[in-house]
């Protein structure tokens, strides 16, 4: 039962029970104790029917008062027993069940948390809920009461085969034909049921994206009346998902009626045969069939397919727990593409110099470029891909690799690889072909020290492999080759038509996505041997569109902050007046204390801007980066905030993007990209471009126009 059928799942079902195991694991001792009640339980209850068989047969048949009382007394108080201990196992399990999920659950959010940005890029954030709800829902289905329920009909069929052969072996050998009939409508059962479940948890998936994402969108489904669209789009997910949950309750509305009657009809058989021997007063393996043992026996079948009935049940639970659990498993396995150094590095002095040294990027759009390259190496599959593959095998990879190139043998040479060592390079590795190996060396993480001795053959290989995997999984370089230094201190503006780069360099800076080629450097340290959380506390960034979470004003203002001190508190309010926003929140009725709706939805786009500006300088950033920071807030609060910028500025490197002129022709130095060029066309101070009479003074005098043409 819990292997099944495997292929429809991205995992093996073996893999998915012992991760999910390793959660049970640490509990492993209240487990056990909680699973003894609930063994007692079903002992007792596998027991009853002979106490009833003998309260029949010794106490009733032959009028024994006194038999019937003690028999009577000691089967109530296993019941009362039973009770107790069903009541301390239940409520034990479940409070197991919702640790692992709630464990499960706390994972998830943190494996999220530690993503690139380019992980969301390619996914909907309805799937991403969905594996977070509804599917961490079915598996705490699963262990919060069917996997022990699992377990208890295990035991019970297990002690109801042994009690009917203790009543009576005739009756129990006829009973033991529902056997091979369970065993195959079960394997039946699994081959049909995992698709439907795994289909089904698809379609949930898309009908929670459809809801989310018009949840959010409303403002614009109706402001371009397109709520019938809408409309379509969801009814189309929802059908889907209909479908597919009515092949569902249709199988299993076939299914439940063929077992019922199976057993019906088994139970009659029962009666009949039993029936006859007691008629006629036969004796059968040296046993006799009494009124109390065929009435006893009766009512163990009940119980013998009682569990039986269970285990389909669950069997549906199960499937849609495992469906379940695949999604979850796939989340918690993938790579973080963007991962902190084991040794990470410090910044020893703080200036927020920036360095750009020839660096390459493109947004990824295809997340199963590697799996699809690596598809074929059987170990890759199981190490998938450590970045900690042991030095002595790299230099065994590398040599068996520089042997290749040179011989140009290609696959002959590679399958020397069997005699090479252990570790890796053993089994099915050592049919990998050099393609497989240069794959590996590309895609793993190897020390300076131990790239500097490799042959020049392989760095270059490895180089160029690379960059065209990179290239694969692009959709074509955005930045290609470009180089910049930005002095401490400065204030750089960066200008641009749609689709140059410029928000692409800010998030290069903040490490939100890795280059594919080149370093960025904040004062001589590469930003990818440093920690993240190091390298952001650097840097205060107001995007275009400021996000500010449901909470009060003050939370939002000191969101960077884990506790709320009285100096905070202070810097809080300066930083405010600075902004000339506390005039604004020392109006309300609440002050620093009134709540926002979600993203600051009960205030004006100007207001959280401001709010926005103000979060990032009270962290007192050494890098200030505004992303067209002024571009949707109205003349009075741009002249806000460029009022601020001009102060804050002073001691700090700040890097601005922006079209209107009143925020660039200050700044110390303006660098101009192009889409085309993918990089720097122009740059200098903004006498000194308009003076070139290129793109620079173009883009100007477009917004000169634009300006007039709104006037």
């Amino acid at each position: 039962m819990l292997e099944g059928d495997k292929s429809p799942l991205d995992h093996p079902r073996k893999v998915l029970w012992n991760w999910l195991l390793t959660y049970l694991k640490p509990l492993r001792l209240k487990f056990f104790i909680y699973f003894i009640f609930l063994l007692i339980g079903t002992i007792i209850t596998s027991i009853s029917p002979i106490l009833s068989a003998n309260i029949i047969d010794r106490g009733i048949v032959m009028k024994d008062a006194y038999y019937i009382i003690l028999l009577s007394s000691i089967y109530l108080s296993l019941i009362i027993l039973m009770a107790f201990t069903n009541y301390l196992a239940q409520y034990g399990m479940g409070k197991i069940s919702q640790k692992v999920t709630f464990q499960i659950r706390n994972d998830l959010f943190e494996k999220l948390q530690n993503m690139s940005l380019s992980y969301y890029d390619q996914r909907s954030s309805g799937e991403v809920i969905s594996i977070m709800t509804n599917d961490v829902t079915l598996l705490n289905q699963l262990v919060g009461g069917q996997f022990v329920q699992i377990l208890t009909s295990a035991v019970s069929i297990g002690l109801t085969v042994i009690f009917i052969f203790l009543l009576n072996p005739f009756l129990a050998l006829l009973s033991l034909i529902i056997f091979p009939l369970f065993f195959i409508i079960t394997h039946f059962f699994k081959k049909v049921a995992i698709r439907l479940f795994k289909q089904s948890r698809k379609t949930i998936g898309k009908v929670t994206s459809s809801i989310q994402e018009n949840i959010e969108g409303a403002k614009v489904v109706q402001a371009y009346g397109q709520e019938k669209r809408a409309s379509f789009e969801f009814d189309q997910a929802n059908i889907a998902n209909y479908k597919v949950m009515v092949k569902i309750r249709k199988y299993m509305a076939t299914i439940f009626p063929i077992i019922t009657l199976t057993t019906t009809v088994l139970t009659a058989c029962i009666l009949l045969a039993g029936g006859v021997v007691v008629l006629g007063n036969v004796t059968i393996f040296g046993f006799t069939v009494t009124v109390g043992v065929l009435s006893a026996f009766i009512t163990i079948l009940g119980q013998f397919f009682r569990p039986f009935m269970s285990l389909m049940q669950i069997q549906q639970i199960i499937e849609s727990a495992m469906a379940a659990s695949d999604r979850i498993y796939s989340l918690l396995e993938e790579k973080v593409e963007i991962p902190d150094p084991v040794i990470p590095e410090l910044f020893q002095q703080i200036d927020g110099a920036i360095n750009f040294n020839n660096i390459s990027f493109g947004y990824s759009f295809n997340n199963n470029v590697k799996k699809e390259e690596y598809k074929d190496i059987a170990s890759m599959k199981q190490t998938k891909i450590s970045n900690t593959i042991p030095t002595e095998n790299i230099l065994k990879l590398a040599k068996i690799l520089e042997r290749s190139l040179q011989s140009k043998a290609g696959l002959q040479q590679s399958s020397a690889m069997g005699g090479e060592g252990g570790g890796m390079i053993s089994g099915d590795m050592g049919k990998s072909s050099p393609e497989d190996i240069l794959n590996i060396l590309a895609n793993t993480s190897i020390p300076p020290e131990i790239n500097n001795n490799l042959p020049k053959i392989v760095k270059d290989a490895i180089k160029e492999q690379k960059i065209l995997i990179q290239y694969k999984k692009s959709k074509g370089f955005v930045v290609k080759d470009m180089s910049l230094k930005i002095s401490p201190g400065t204030t750089l503006a960066i200008v641009g038509e749609t689709g140059a780069g410029k928000t692409t360099l800010i998030k290069l800076i903040a490490r939100f996505y890795d280059l594919i080629e080149g370093s960025i450097l904040i004062d001589g340290v590469d930003i990818r041997k440093v920690r993240k959380k190091d390298l952001r506390d650097l840097i205060g960034i107001v995007p275009q569109d400021a996000y500010l979470f449901s909470g009060t004003i003050r939370e939002n203002l000191l969101y960077a902050f884990d506790n709320y001190t009285p100096e905070l508190e202070e810097k809080m309010i300066q930083v405010s007046k600075f902004l000339g926003l506390h005039n604004f929140i020392d109006a309300l009725h609440k002050k620093y204390d009134t709540r926002l709706k979600e993203n600051g939805s009960n205030i004006s786009i100007g207001q959280r801007q401001l709010i926005a500006f103000a979060r990032a300088l009270i962290t007192d950033p050494k890098i200030l980066i505004l992303d067209e920071a002024t571009s949707s807030v109205d003349p009075y609060t741009e002249t806000l905030i460029q009022d601020a910028l001009n102060k804050a500025r002073e001691g700090r490197t700040t890097i601005i993007i922006a079209h209107r002129l009143s925020t660039i022709k200050n700044a110390d130095f303006i660098i101009v990209l192009n889409a085309e060029k993918k990089g720097i066309i122009e740059q200098g101070d903004h006498d000194r471009l308009i003076a070139l009479n290129g793109k620079y003074k173009r883009l100007l005098e477009m917004q000169h126009r634009d300006i007039e043409l709104q006037g």
